[in-house]
């Protein structure tokens, strides 16, 4: 839009255009002899509202009825066009088309540089408004991981002081608890692994024994088992790996041996996340770290819990176990057994034997124990079902016999 603040310039548009009124006045026609016609200015708002091309048009238009007026009036229309007033309208309507159109025609030009304008800030505008939700909500995002990370430093500090215990059993079911509790596995099992590294046997289980059977064999799934020991970290199962495979398993070391294995076949998927695998490392770190020196403990203290040179348990300690296992029965559901034979007063010498004899026919996590004052030679039977132990007390009763005959 023009746009002028020197008052010089003005004055001097205006001595210039009288001028030249006065000229066209004095020299082409005079104005006084015009009267007001309705038609301009109906020529100037057609003009200005549409521009030049229909400003001309309405012009046409206009000069065409007065020419039919004229026909129709039985004038001449060569004089009426050539030598009357028709040529002095002629270029007044066709001037006010003209002059008029220029201004529709500069103003909507500014009007559509001005709504290019506004478009332009309205994309910057809605662009800043999704960069502000966009900031929004990475603020919120990045408050929950700081909550996150305050909670898990909570969190490991409860886990620690909940593994925090002087007994193996006892820590081993703490681990369960710690796994559904801290980390949402519904289903998962720790086993035991047998030096033989051919067998896992259950210590304490949390779902149906179906997906966690009370032994659990390498061969049943020998690539999944057989990748996870030699990574020795957290193995997720492939789609390669067999159908026996779990969804999850993880290792605890002791002494930087696999000792037991985690089993894990239901979990939150968004656990398997890259932040939710990070925390589960560090968690069987953590774990395995705590093993470590609850079992230095236990070991330091199992010397006083067996007879000389054996692993034959006092009675003592062997009620301890007991109480333990009465435990995971409520609350794992992981059941089990005991058998237990009378004999001779039995000394030192002879318990060694016993026990080097039933060894052959026992697994690593059954216990023997010997009650001096009532001569009983007791052998618990972790995770094992009362259906099956029938069959295991037959061929234990041959190998006591024997020994003792």
């Amino acid at each position: 839009m023009y746009n002028n603040n020197k008052s010089w310039i003005k004055w001097s548009e205006l001595l210039v255009v009288s001028t030249i009124l006065y000229i066209i006045e004095l020299f082409v026609f005079s104005f006084s002899e015009l009267s007001a016609s309705p038609y301009a200015i109906l020529v100037l708002l057609i003009g200005i509202r549409y521009g030049i091309l229909y400003g001309l048009f309405i012009s046409g238009i206009i000069l065409s009825l007065h020419i039919v007026n004229a026909w129709s009036g039985n004038e001449d229309i060569y004089s009426f066009i050539f030598f009357g007033n028709f040529s002095i309208f002629a270029i007044i309507y066709l001037l006010t088309a003209y002059i008029s159109g220029i201004y529709a025609t500069r103003y909507r030009e500014r009007y559509e540089d001005k709504e290019a304008e506004r478009e332009e800030l309205q994309v910057q505008l809605e662009q800043a408004v999704t960069t502000l939700y966009t900031v929004n909500e990475t603020n919120d995002l990045l408050e929950k991981k700081v909550l996150a990370s305050e909670m898990t430093m909570v969190n490991v500090y409860k886990m620690l002081q909940a593994l925090d215990q002087d007994h193996v059993e006892m820590f081993i079911n703490e681990v369960a608890k710690t796994l559904e509790t801290y980390y949402g596995a519904k289903t998962l099992g720790v086993y035991h692994v047998d030096q033989s590294l051919r067998a896992l046997r259950v210590k304490v289980r949390k779902g149906e024994e179906k997906l966690l059977p009370q032994t659990i064999f390498i061969d049943s799934a020998p690539m999944f088992y057989e990748r996870l020991i030699k990574d020795e970290s957290i193995t997720i199962r492939r789609i390669t790996d067999e159908e026996n495979a779990p969804l999850l398993a993880a290792p605890i070391k002791i002494n930087n041996q696999i000792r037991q294995i985690i089993v894990i076949q239901e979990l939150d998927l968004s656990r398997l996340s890259n932040e939710g695998l990070s925390m589960l490392h560090m968690l069987i770190e953590i774990i395995s770290e705590q093993l470590t020196k609850t079992w230095h403990k236990s070991e330091q203290q199992e010397q006083q819990q067996y007879y000389q040179h054996t692993k034959v348990f006092k009675p003592s300690s062997f009620k301890e176990r007991i109480e333990i296992e009465k435990a995971r029965l409520i609350e794992f559901q992981v059941p089990y057994c005991y058998v237990h034979f009378k004999t001779k007063p039995l000394a030192n010498p002879d318990l060694q034997i016993l026990e080097t004899s039933l060894r052959k026919y026992l697994r690593e996590i059954d216990l023997v124990a010997y009650y001096p004052r009532s001569n009983n030679l007791i052998i618990l039977l972790p995770g094992t079902s009362k259906e099956h132990v029938k069959v295991i007390e037959d061929r234990l009763q041959q190998v006591v016999m024997g020994v003792l005959n």
